[in-house]
């Protein structure tokens, strides 16, 4: 069946009108007992009706459509007819047909419109035939998208009504943007919300608020206000230039989005507008919101978006306005307050008088400069106030600025005080006058500058000191390097006048120096700091003669004419000591020959130049028989004299000028009675032979000694460079033997060195090879020898010294090691042991109530050297918990150690020191040390070499020179300590001459640690009474 075509539209205007119409067609149906497809003229009517109908049967199938059901599903009743309701209308079931009202609408698709919104009313059908119920639908999409844009702008005015309100509470810049992008988004029903600024010279518009569930589109997307790039011809670009709305309805479609097409696509965004944010008529900002759907800004949208807009632009300025207002009006009260407080609480006195001189006000730095409370002061004048000598000028000073001849001044005058003393100052003037410029009072700065005038005075008489001088000093101009002034000390040094060196430049008085090498100095001191520079020369004085100086240089830059200041010191006297010194270090004191170290020197010096020319060379091992049995019987005054002439015949010996002697060969004293000799550029072993002969004979000789007549013979050894050894000590140990052999043949002869007499390197390998197991097992011991103080008698400290416990030869003294372990690299092991063990002991002593006992311990010169000794040293603290800034922890190194390399010998002990660790220099006046090197060195404690204290008490050059190391000591602010002290005259020798400290037999030979512990208690208990 159908409903028949042609007939005329009925347009119903409501519901229940076409129920009774239904109703009235299916009572005329039954009553004629026809289907409601026949020709009756109601449904003739109801098939051209405008509103669409269905006709459903039992199971729900369309079994009936009219032409508006056609029009409004865009198919025809054959196509409808036998479809089930669901397949037209989702989400039909029975629940609509037993619903009276009109069901929600529901979203179909059709052919023609993809998305539609479907009233549905449902009527009975009790007519005959398979037709049950009858279906209005009726198209409700344009309702639907009306009621949405009221509800879509309900909720726009919304969000903008919030804004306005959170615009009156929210003072904060970053709440107000984020809060935006929140209204737009939560309320303005968009998708995503960001306001961007440009936060330098790039451009670049970056994120400072965003809401939004797809605020990752922002994660590192390039955007620009600038034109000429792609990234700034989008919508938030122009937005941001042209201060305009731009929208994109379509990201598919619209050019302004190709640049972030594909990005908002995969984002789900498919509109966007952009809305300028002003301030004060400048470009500041845009909020960008992005849109789900296509075309969704029309304009009221974009009118309530552009309104949010302008209250941000509007709040930011009124913002803005107000805090300029604010900061004017706190910067007028803080102005205000300033001055009160500059009044009040200046430094400096500040007061206003009255021409009458009278106070008119006065601020504390006044009052207590003056000594007065305020209300004294200000029943005073000034003139009360003023220096007596001072008040004529003052009053003249005030007759001027009276009569308008002077508005504002400066100058010094004096106050006295309320105690009664002179108070300096200097004052600031300023006249305040009336419109009719009448004076109507005067303002006062007032410094006190009495702490000024004191330093002035201070420095003149500063400068009378420096002009007093031994010191030469001089002031230079950098630039013409001319002398600008020089003090009496320099005039008197010179021999030049004052006016006579105004005339003259710094190469007319240092005859090495030239001008470019003073223009070079005076360009080093632009970097040289506080330190300045310092370098050795020598002045010529007028009468042309020269002397040694040492000169400090530093530059002045306090103005715009930089001056150079030299103090320059004489240092003749200085050389000459260091000479005598230089001279004691490598000379026997004895006897005036070289000594060991200078001789050791000296061959290694020779056996370089030997490899190099490929000669011959020897050393001689040279020792007087029986010389201990002569010194007894004749005294050791004769014995010296016996070894100073044995040193001249050697010396004499040797120096013959025939055609095997040679200039540079050398005689040294070994100590003792022994001799070393040193042969160079030999032609062959007769020259040896014949120059050991001649010298044999010269000892033979006869020598008159105490009116008796002493014959004297010696034993000499010798050893031939390069067939017996290549190295210093291989030759001196090499000669040593052999001279053994020479005297074990009866004496009077020499010996050369054959390699049968080298017991003594098996020796040296038995001895190298047992300390490693001493090393690795428990046959290390350490004694402690005791330092006395000379002024209190207390034991001011001990000297840790090594002990070998060796299992089958007994108690072996370092002598017989030391040598060894050095040569064959043992010695760092060795040194480590030592410095931990009496660190260990150090903590003992202390924590059994001997705190404050200084150990020393001995740094050899390789274990100095090595790269981690500061790493080991640090180690060794921390493992055994030693501090040694109070558990006085020192170290002993050697003279010649520190010659070496006295840049890297300086740094390393600084580091030391650094560490709290104190450093004695052992040995001291065996090596060549200059006074200027040893200044550099920072040391604690010089220590006398035992050599200079053996003779002290029979020998006035010895006690002479160990005076002369003690005030070398003192002079630089060190420690002196003198070892190998066996007898009391010694003892008492030191002490005249000023010694700190002492070690040696005299108080106790080394000890082990418990029986060091009965030692000092006994000792304690001896001084106690």
């Amino acid at each position: 069946m159908s409903l028949a075509p042609g007939s005329a539209p009925i347009f119903m205007k409501r519901d229940k009108g076409l129920g009774r119409l239904l109703a009235r067609l299916a009572r005329h149906m039954r009553g004629c007992g026809a289907s409601p497809i026949d020709d009756c003229p109601v449904a003739m009517a109801l098939a051209n009706v405008d509103i669409a109908l269905l006709g459903l049967t039992a199971t729900l199938r369309v079994a009936t459509a009219n032409t508006g059901a056609e029009r409004l599903l865009g198919q025809d009743i054959h196509e409808l007819r036998g479809t089930a309701i669901t397949a037209i209308l989702p989400g039909f079931d029975r629940e609509i047909l037993q619903s009276p009202a009109p069901y929600p609408a529901l979203k179909i698709s059709t052919r023609l419109r993809p998305a539609l919104a479907v009233e549905v009313r449902t009527s009975p059908w009790n007519g005959p035939g398979d037709l049950r119920y009858i279906l209005t639908l009726r198209d409700a999409s344009l309702e639907q998208e009306i009621a949405a844009n009221a509800a879509r702008l309900a909720c726009l005015y919304q969000a903008l009504s919030a804004l306005n309100a959170a615009i009156r509470h929210t003072q904060d810049e970053a709440t107000l943007l984020a809060l935006t992008c929140q209204l737009a988004v939560d309320l303005g029903g968009v998708a995503m919300a960001w306001i961007g600024t440009v936060s330098d010279a790039s451009g670049a518009i970056r994120p400072v608020a965003r809401h939004g569930s797809q605020v990752s589109y922002l994660d590192h997307i390039r955007v620009s206000s600038r034109p000429d790039v792609a990234e700034g011809r989008g919508p938030v670009g122009i937005a941001y230039r042209e201060g305009r709305v731009v929208t994109v309805g379509d990201y598919r479609q619209d050019g302004l989005a190709g640049f972030w097409q594909e990005r908002a696509l995969a984002h789900g965004f498919r509109s966007v507008g952009a809305f300028p944010i002003t301030r004060h008529g400048a470009p500041f900002a845009v909020l960008t919101v992005y849109h789900a759907q296509e075309n969704a800004f029309d304009k009221d949208m974009v009118d309530v978006l552009h309104d949010m807009a302008s209250a941000v632009s509007f709040a930011l300025e009124t913002r803005d306005r107000e805090q300029q207002r604010r900061a004017a009006q706190e910067a007028l009260i803080e102005k205000e307050r300033h001055f009160r407080a500059y009044f009040e609480q200046a430094v400096i006195g500040m007061a206003a008088t009255s021409p009458e001189k009278g106070w008119v006000e006065v601020n504390d730095a006044m009052c207590a400069m003056l000594g007065y409370a305020r209300h004294e002061l200000l029943t005073k004048t000034w003139l009360d106030l003023t220096h007596p000598e001072d008040r004529s000028a003052n009053l003249k000073l005030l007759t001027e600025i009276r009569s308008g001849g002077l508005d504002s001044t400066t100058f010094d005058k004096r106050y006295i005080h309320k105690a009664g003393h002179v108070v300096h100052v200097h004052v600031a003037l300023q006249a305040v006058r009336h419109a009719d410029h009448t004076l109507h009072y005067v303002v006062l700065l007032v410094e006190d500058v009495s702490a000024r005038k004191h330093h002035e005075d201070m420095l003149g008489r500063l400068a009378k000191i420096l002009d007093e001088s031994s010191d030469e000093i001089y002031m230079l101009d950098a630039r013409t390097h001319r002398f600008l002034f020089a003090n009496t000390g320099a005039q008197r040094n010179l021999g030049y006048s004052i006016e006579e060196l105004r005339a003259l430049s710094p190469i007319d008085i240092e005859p090495s120096l030239s001008q470019d090498d003073f223009t070079k100095l005076t360009a080093s001191l632009q970097g040289a700091g506080n330190d300045g520079v310092r370098r050795e020369g020598e002045h010529r004085r007028k009468d042309g003669t020269v002397y040694p100086i040492e000169a400090r240089l530093h530059l002045s830059l306090n103005d715009d004419s930089p001056v150079i200041v030299a103090i320059v010191q004489d240092t003749s006297e200085r050389r000459r000591l260091e000479a005598r010194l230089r001279h004691q270090a490598t000379h026997d004191t004895l006897t005036g020959l070289a000594n060991r170290v200078f001789f050791h020197e000296v061959l290694e010096k020779a056996i370089a130049r030997a490899r190099r020319h490929h000669t011959l060379m020897a050393v001689l091992f040279v020792d007087l028989d029986a010389f201990k049995d002569t010194n007894d019987s004749l005294g050791h005054e004769y014995g010296d004299h016996l070894l100073r002439e044995i040193a001249r015949r050697l010396t004499s010996g040797l120096r013959r000028e025939d055609w095997v002697a040679r200039p540079d060969d050398l005689v040294a004293r070994q100590g003792g009675d022994e001799f070393t000799i040193l042969l160079q550029d030999l032609a062959s072993v007769d020259d040896i032979t014949r120059v050991t002969d001649r010298l044999l004979g010269e000892i033979a000789r006869p020598l008159s000694l105490k009116e008796t007549s002493v014959h004297v013979t010696a034993s000499i050894g010798i050893t031939v460079f390069p067939f017996d050894d290549t190295d210093s000590e291989g030759l001196l140990r090499n000669a040593d033997v052999a001279m053994y052999k020479a005297k074990e043949a009866g004496g009077n002869m020499y010996a050369f060195y054959a390699a049968a007499m080298s017991a003594e390197i098996k020796e040296r390998r038995t001895i190298e090879e047992g300390l490693r197991r001493a090393l690795e097992g428990d046959q290390l011991l350490l004694y402690y020898q005791p330092q006395i103080d000379l002024r209190t008698g207390a034991v001011a400290g001990v000297e840790a010294l090594i002990r070998w416990q060796h299992p089958e030869r007994g108690l072996i003294a370092p002598g017989a090691f030391i040598t060894i372990a050095e040569e064959s690299g043992l010695i760092v092991a060795l040194g480590e042991w030592v410095l931990k063990n009496a660190c260990l002991q150090s903590q003992c002593w202390k924590a059994r109530g001997l705190a404050g006992l200084r150990i020393a311990v001995n740094l050899s010169a390789r274990q100095f050297k090595e790269r981690d000794l500061l790493a080991t040293v640090t180690r060794i603290l921390t493992e055994t918990g030693l501090d040694p800034a109070t558990d006085l922890l020192e170290l002993e190194v050697t003279e010649t150690t520190l010659m070496d390399d006295m840049g890297k010998a300086a740094a390393t002990l600084g580091a030391l020191r650094d560490m709290g660790l104190k450093i004695a220099l052992d040995d001291f006046g065996t090596g060549y040390s200059s006074l200027n090197y040893l200044k550099r060195f920072r040391i604690n404690t010089l220590k006398i070499d035992q050599t200079f204290v053996r003779d002290i008490a029979r020998n006035t050059e010895g006690a002479a020179i160990a005076s002369v190391i003690i005030t070398l000591g003192h002079s630089l602010g060190l420690t002196v300590v003198a070892e190998g002290v066996e007898t009391r005259e010694q003892l008492e020798i030191l002490r005249a001459a000023g010694c700190d400290e002492i070690q040696g037999y005299y108080y106790s030979e080394p000890l082990p640690a418990a029986a060091f512990e009965e030692w000092l208690a006994a000792y304690k208990r001896k001084a106690r009474g």
